[in-house]
């Protein structure tokens, strides 16, 4: 739900909140007022409804703005704010349903209030899946939005102009959903459609995009000139694609093409093209962050279409060598710039806005010549496969270095982080307390592996059986890669040994 008002002067304002960093589903993004469906939303009367599925759509809208922010989108008695507030804490608390309410206070649902603003269904790569209806209300001044603070905090009026600079700024976090109905506000108010107060031109302007319709989105923009671009790729479950990250504008650096698939090759190819048609942009470089097959499946078709060198790490070039011809060695600290100009010149960035700064940051341990890549102006770190935002991270002796690996993480820690855009699944908001919950859990696992040493396993299959009781069967190989590499750190720093007959212990076991 989409709440507008003129403020005193005029100016139309839309309301949102910021969702509490504790939520599970987009944590830290600012978001409209709305949730999920309840059974009891098809049984509430819903006037000048099309049908039972628009009738069902307008009660939920009506419910969900009523719970998190005490506002009644409905006629009726329900007009004192002490006893809004009040039968919203009843229905929160579960002691009475939103239907109880309607029928207590005579509310009335009119599906002319809820002017439909498109339909957003997620991204591909995506695990938490959503299909949701925008609609657009007006509210007076008669009522203010009290927000329930369990799920949403921050609330505000903003203009739409406000909010893109604030997103521009990387103070705010936003979903597709959320910044094209920004800028559909700002291309509303622009046209002067807003003087008018003319809700179908802002309604058409609001299903100007494919993905409004239903299709699901291509790409996500984290950020001005920050793509995300999601490849399908034969990557290790639950993740089933990897991110393609594109920086920049006319000049882009094409960061991790993944997949080996010559339907998501194209995909990707015609987004550029696209792009290409539009500004005139082109593929200045291809970053990698490692080695693995599903960050580096699709960058020889890229590189030969476009004709765009190859940068990496020394030891992820001598990986791949014979494989992907590497043009130019990244060390630690290497850095680029881009140009903002387009952003500027469409208006779609302040004119003080600087570009991007891109660095290398060398982070061994998954691979031993990982690189993240840090972009300073926006404080995005694309972290590859040290941080993601779907699975866990392996970390298996042959390639990567389990002591590399937490000395990596600590060193990330060090930098002006805003957001992490990782390998898989979405963007994380909090980046400080996910790689410390990062380092918590490997020193919490190792802690697990002394402890069952101590109690008298000795292989690593007894070792796994203890550590990763909890671990469905079918990952137990993967298991033991980890505890192997765990092992590996523990003897190298003389806490473990292998006895003569193979076995493990603890160096000081008697």
């Amino acid at each position: 739900m989409i709440l507008l008002r003129r403020d005193p002067t005029g100016v139309w304002r839309f309301f949102w909140a910021k969702r509490a960093e504790a939520t599970p589903f987009l944590g830290g993004y600012h978001a409209f007022l709305g949730g999920r469906r309840d059974p009891e939303d098809n049984h509430i009367p819903v006037r000048h409804a099309t049908d039972a599925e628009h009738a069902a759509q307008c009660v939920c809208a009506a419910r969900e703005v009523f719970e998190e922010a005490g506002v009644v989108l409905a006629d009726g008695r329900l007009t004192d704010a002490e006893t809004r507030l009040a039968a919203r804490a009843d229905l929160m608390a579960g002691r009475v349903t939103f239907a109880e309410i309607c029928a207590r206070f005579d509310l009335r649902i009119d599906a002319r209030r809820f002017t439909p603003a498109g339909r957003w269904v997620t991204p591909a790569g995506v695990p938490r899946r959503y299909d949701t209806t925008f609609f657009i209300s007006e509210l007076d001044f008669q009522q203010e939005p009290r927000l329930w603070p369990e799920e949403m905090v921050d609330g505000n009026w903003m203009t739409p102009s406000e909010a893109l600079d604030a997103w521009a700024r990387g103070a705010i976090r936003l979903v597709p959903p959320t910044l094209h109905s920004v800028r559909s506000l700002l291309r509303w108010t622009a046209e002067g459609a807003a003087r008018r107060a003319d809700f179908e031109r802002l309604s058409a302007l609001f299903h100007d995009h494919p993905a409004a319709r239903g299709e699901p989105p291509a790409f996500i923009e984290l950020a001005p000139g920050i793509v995300t671009f999601p490849l399908r790729t034969p990557t290790l479950p639950p993740a089933t694609h990897t991110n393609c990250y594109l920086v920049g504008d006319r000049d882009l650096i094409v960061i991790d093409p993944a997949s080996p698939y010559p339907d998501e090759q194209t995909r990707l190819d015609a987004h550029l093209t696209q792009l290409a048609d539009q500004s005139g942009a082109r593929v200045r470089e291809i970053w990698l962050t490692h080695h693995h097959p599903d960050h580096v499946g699709g960058v020889a078709t890229l590189s030969r279409r476009w004709n765009a060198p190859v940068a990496a790490h020394p030891i992820t070039a001598k990986l791949l060598d014979g494989q992907i011809p590497v043009a130019r060695l990244l060390n630690d600290g290497d850095a680029c710039e881009l140009s903002a100009a387009a952003l500027v010149a469409q208006g779609l960035v302040p004119a003080t806005w600087p570009g991007w700064r891109l660095r290398a940051v060398f982070t061994p341990g998954h691979a031993r010549g990982h690189l993240c890549f840090f972009e300073e102006t926006t404080g995005t770190l694309f972290s590859g496969d040290m941080v993601v935002g779907l699975g866990s991270v392996l970390v298996d002796p042959d390639e990567g270095d389990m002591a590399d690996y937490l000395d990596s993480l600590q060193r990330l820690l060090g930098l002006p982080m805003r957001a992490i855009a990782g390998g898989h699944g979405p963007a994380l908001t909090a980046p400080r307390a996910v790689i410390e919950s990062y380092i918590a859990h490997r020193r919490q696992r190792e802690a697990r592996i002394v402890a069952a040493l101590r109690d008298g396993a000795s292989t690593v299959p007894d070792l796994v059986a203890t550590v990763y009781a909890d671990t469905p069967p079918a990952l137990h190989p993967l298991a033991a890669r980890s505890v192997q590499a765990h092992l590996v750190k523990l003897m190298r720093e003389g806490k473990a040994r292998r006895r003569s007959d193979g076995r493990l212990e603890l160096t000081d076991v008697a």
